[in-house]
């Protein structure tokens, strides 16, 4: 290959599309099959998988090909910038306008627009781009002159734009105008076959980029690059090929010349492979603040994270307490302290009993168990506020999460599965055991489409499957697979939130979940899933009703109306269940008939048993086995006694 002559040709030479692995051949045939045609195409992709490489080869490959290809970042501009940008604009249609501008759909007209970052397009350019897509023409910023234009639209994104659909950020009809078709790229990581021609190619392009020529690759560098798992995909591969190049001494790269920082990320065995590149960016951003001496980093960035949580919620404190796992009075309070908010900081918001305002009872949880019902049901709320009590109810996506913020007094008491009531005993979190479900093992299961060709759980090699990191159903998960012979490395396991991971099972995305009761019952009979294994045999499956020591000792006479108001949960479904999930449902976001089979089991609440401790004690022992916990934990002294308090 001879050397590029121009920048430009540089350029394109290092955006070739390098498909060896059989995922990427895939891939590849299926951008022949669409490119074709004019249909709009969505493409989705961690950040660094070569989206718009992909998007060229779209339209390389099409009638338009030699017609021109404009790419354009839509979130690289101002909400104000990017509609001139887009559509063009006449002289003096703002200050600065002094000549008329054609924008990018002229500029591609007869080709192919690319529009990467769609998500980030703002909510009234979202309309405009709707209308020239369904119209064919474009209006310049301040003519009444429609221009028609000719020009195939492909978009992409790194984020989840149904997700972004809920949130109200992102328009429905646009989504669906724009994924008439859609490509999916693999990470690096689902990809292992293309990481050694990656890197021979971009060998192969920068030697000559930097004069050099020869340069090979030793055994131990390639065994270091495959053995990466590339939390920035393929742009973090040529960066750091680049970078080997630069300060190699001999003939040959070795491993040493390759900076894989980011490596750390993947150590955890219970670390998320789904958010990695992201994960990867931030831990590059610290280090570059810790080597400045940036003062009060950490405050600064509690500052951003809380300031940009709350602006991604559209400026919504609950949501933002939600998807923070964080009580909403601290989030208000931390956002006045940061000024993102009005108002003045109430000092020591958890008042403690026989204070003027009266005690704060904080209770974390999540769909499962009776906890769910007692906070619909209310009745607690009103007795407890007739004492002077009042109760702040934060619903989390999982037990882990809310192991968390019990780790930092963030809560009082909340409701957990089996794993993660070990797991916040492992991690030295303060909490006791008060009373326990029955145990329920058909309520946490592995389920498939019923439409799936998997049909035991040995078949699940190489595929896909769902679960909440650190869950009674992540515990499921690993027995499943010990006893089926199947390592957890020979499945992609991501790491998702009940939500999240429901949406990507209906959409098709993963070939399993394993899941709970309720949402294990709205899989079943709202989308007819079927069940791989459930929880016989492996797993007892109880809830746990947990609460902090400290509050136990405080506050015993509390603890003895949540137990009470559990039974009396327990009482009314059994008595109603029909009416219970009529009433219910709708505000946990389930079916009437979901919500009520979920419940058609034994319901009651009762001091730790001696079968349970010793169940509880086998799941301990085996996540240590598995080195899921950093030491051996005995569940027995954690238990709660009325009479003791403690």
């Amino acid at each position: 290959m001879s050397s590029p002559s121009t920048l430009a040709e540089w350029r394109a030479d290092t955006r070739t599309m390098v498909c060896e692995d059989a995922a990427s051949l895939a891939l590849q045939e299926l951008i022949e099959r669409i490119a074709p045609s004019d249909v709009p195409v969505l493409i989705f992709g961690e950040t660094g998988t070569g989206k718009e490489v992909v998007a060229r080869q779209v339209h390389a490959s099409s009638r338009r090909a030699d017609g021109p290809f404009v790419a354009v970042n839509a979130g690289a501009f101002s909400e104000t910038l990017i509609e001139s940008e887009l559509f063009g604009h006449e002289r003096g249609a703002f200050t600065g306008a002094v000549a008329s501008k054609a924008g990018w759909f002229e500029a591609a007209n007869g080709g192919t627009l690319f529009l990467d970052e769609i998500g980030e397009l703002p909510l009234s350019l979202q309309v405009k781009l709707l209308r020239v897509l369904q119209e064919g023409e474009v209006t310049p910023v301040g003519s009444r002159r429609a221009v028609p234009v000719d020009v195939r639209v492909l978009a992409a994104t790194n984020v989840d734009l149904r997700a972004a659909i809920r949130q109200k950020r992102f328009r429905e009809d646009l989504f669906y105008r724009l994924n008439v078709t859609s490509l999916r790229l693999p990470p690096l990581r689902e990809r292992p076959g293309d990481i050694l021609p990656l890197v021979r190619h971009f060998i192969a392009i920068y030697e000559r980029k930097f004069g050099q020529s020869g340069v090979g690759l030793t055994v131990s560098a390639a065994q270091r690059l495959v053995g990466h798992t590339w939390p920035g995909n393929v742009r973090e591969l040529e960066n750091a090929v680049q970078h080997a190049l630069l300060v190699r001494r001999g003939a040959e790269l070795v491993a040493s010349d390759f900076p894989l920082v980011a490596e750390s990320f993947t150590a955890a065995p219970l670390a998320t492979t789904s958010h990695a590149s992201e994960f990867g960016a931030l831990d590059q951003a610290l280090t570059g603040l810790f080597e400045r001496g940036v003062p009060d980093l950490q405050g600064k960035v509690e500052a951003a994270l809380l300031t940009s949580a709350y602006r991604f919620c559209d400026r919504n404190q609950l949501e933002t307490a939600r998807m923070l796992g964080m009580s909403r009075h601290v989030v208000r309070a931390r956002l006045i302290e940061h000024g993102e908010l009005q108002g003045v900081v109430r000092r020591g918001a958890v008042v403690r009993r026989g204070q003027a305002e009266g005690e704060l009872f904080r209770i974390g949880y999540q769909k499962l168990g009776l906890l769910m019902l007692v906070k619909g049901c209310g009745a607690l709320d009103t007795a407890l506020a007739a004492r002077g009590v009042r109760i702040e109810w934060v619903e989390y996506a999982g037990g882990i999460q809310l192991v968390d913020a019990l780790r930092k007094d963030q809560l009082s008491a909340a409701v957990l599965g089996d794993c993660p009531a070990v797991f916040a005993q492992a991690e030295d979190v303060p909490i006791v055991y008060l009373a326990a479900e029955p145990p329920a093992p058909h309520g946490t299961a592995l389920v498939v489409p019923d439409t799936s060709p998997v049909t035991r759980v040995s078949e699940l090699r190489g595929r896909r499957v769902a679960v909440n990191r650190a869950a009674q159903a992540h515990y499921l998960l690993l027995r499943a697979l010990e006893e089926a012979g199947v390592s957890p490395d020979e499945v992609e396991i991501c790491f998702e939130p009940p939500e999240r991971a429901f949406g990507a099972f209906k959409r098709g995305e993963i070939d399993a979940w394993a899941i709970w009761d309720p949402w294990l019952s709205s899989a079943r009979l709202d989308f007819r899933a079927r069940v791989l294994r459930d929880s016989t045999g492996l797993l007892k499956n109880s809830a746990y009703h947990v609460a902090r020591r400290d509050f136990t000792e405080r506050s015993p006479e509390l603890v003895v109306e949540l137990l009470t108001h559990l039974s009396l949960a327990a009482k009314w479904v059994k008595n109603d269940p029909e009416r219970v999930g009529a009433l219910l449902a709708p505000s946990l976001g389930l079916s009437s008939r979901a919500l009520v089979a979920s419940l058609e089991r034994e319901l009651t609440t009762s001091p730790l048993s001696a079968e349970l401790i010793a169940a509880q004690q086998d799941i301990a022992d085996t996540l240590l086995r598995l080195q899921l916990i950093p030491h051996a934990v005995t569940v027995a002294d954690a238990q709660w006694s009325a009479s003791s308090g403690h």
